[in-house]
């Protein structure tokens, strides 16, 4: 379903709508920046208005947005644009490889194919290392007349200030629930999205791969009872999740989590809804800190990920401090 979903759905998010009028202000005031820096939480579209830029950028007669019949945007809806190039992280890798940055770099200085700009998405900009900012430094300092970069960054602290202070900032605001949840009915009214939502906290593009992905949903819903069990196979769950999308496993446990410490947090009472048993307050603040150094693991994992590691060690050492506080809540229920 987002893979499918089309540009002009995706672009058009109420939320994005602040970056968008921005964009097109300095498009008509023909003071639009070589280099935009899109940030804001995960899964909240940055992409999707990149490219929806990119297109506008390209476009031959925008008015309001691209016009969607000239000839840059029948060969942009097709993929095939020749001024419009995507810098991102390939399958088999955990960092933007710094020769496509090389490579992007030589053919921004080419003339444009069609006369106008060139454009380059990189996505996400922080997922570059050291060398792959070195090489993009220069180009920022010293951009062809016609290239318009695009970064997309979910964490802008970790771009070096060299390259964040060399591009102009549009800041994107993750949406409400009930705008999200709106949005997504429009998208799919058929479609519960609220589990999706609350599992990837409120990212409603987020909730749209999920939706893509029902096996690994599954997979991942089972997850916390397996652990909970006394005969909890910790390794072989471990091996799972490294064949098949480990990042995207570690997301999942991230916002599930992150959700049990929010219930936690907010329930003054004893909570009987799945995972929160009604403790007592004693064990349930020890239980909430035990979820709280699970959730700091898990964004270990995460930025341990990215670069060479021992994928399985990684998710053992996770599910062991996972299945020791599924133990306090197994216990309890036992009192219960």
């Amino acid at each position: 379903m987002a893979e499918a979903l089309p540009l002009s759905v995706a672009a058009a998010a109420p939320w994005l709508a602040e970056g968008r009028e921005r964009v097109l202000g300095m498009l008509a005031a023909d003071r639009l920046s070589h280099a935009l820096l899109l940030q804001g939480p995960p899964g909240i579209g940055k992409q999707a208005l990149a490219e929806w830029i990119g297109r506008v950028a390209l476009c031959e007669a925008p008015a309001g947005g691209p016009c969607g019949v000239c000839a840059a945007c029948v060969l942009h809806a097709a993929g095939s644009h020749p001024d419009l190039l995507r810098v991102g992280i390939a399958e088999d890798k955990k960092q933007i490889a710094v020769d496509d940055i090389r490579e992007m770099i030589a053919a921004l200085q080419l003339k444009s194919y069609r006369g106008r700009r060139k454009v380059a998405i990189i996505d996400p900009a922080d997922g570059m290392n050291a060398s792959g900012y070195n090489a993009l430094l220069k180009t920022l300092e010293e951009p062809p007349g016609d290239a318009l970069l695009l970064l997309t960054v979910s964490r802008p602290e970790r771009l070096p200030a060299t390259i964040g202070s060399r591009c102009q900032r549009i800041k994107l605001p993750a949406p409400s629930r009930e705008i999200a949840l709106g949005w997504l009915r429009t998208v799919d009214p058929g479609v519960d999205w609220a589990p999706a939502l609350a599992l990837t906290a409120g990212a409603p593009f987020a909730a749209l791969a999920l939706a893509t992905a029902p096996q690994l949903d599954k997979e991942m819903a089972e997850l916390p009872a397996l652990l909970a069990r006394a005969d909890a196979d910790i390794v072989g769950l471990a091996e799972r999740c490294k064949e098949r999308q480990p990042a995207e496993r570690l997301r999942w446990i991230e916002n599930w989590v992150t959700e049990r410490i929010r219930r936690g947090l907010l329930s003054a009472a004893p909570d009987h809804s799945p995972g929160s048993p009604g403790l007592p307050a004693g064990l349930r603040t020890r239980h909430i800190q035990g979820l709280f150094r699970v959730l700091d693991e898990t964004r270990t994992a995460q930025n341990a990920l990215k670069g060479p590691a021992n994928v399985v060690m990684l998710f053992e050492r996770l599910f062991v401090m996972l299945a020791r506080e599924l133990e306090v809540l197994r216990t309890a229920r036992g009192r219960h």
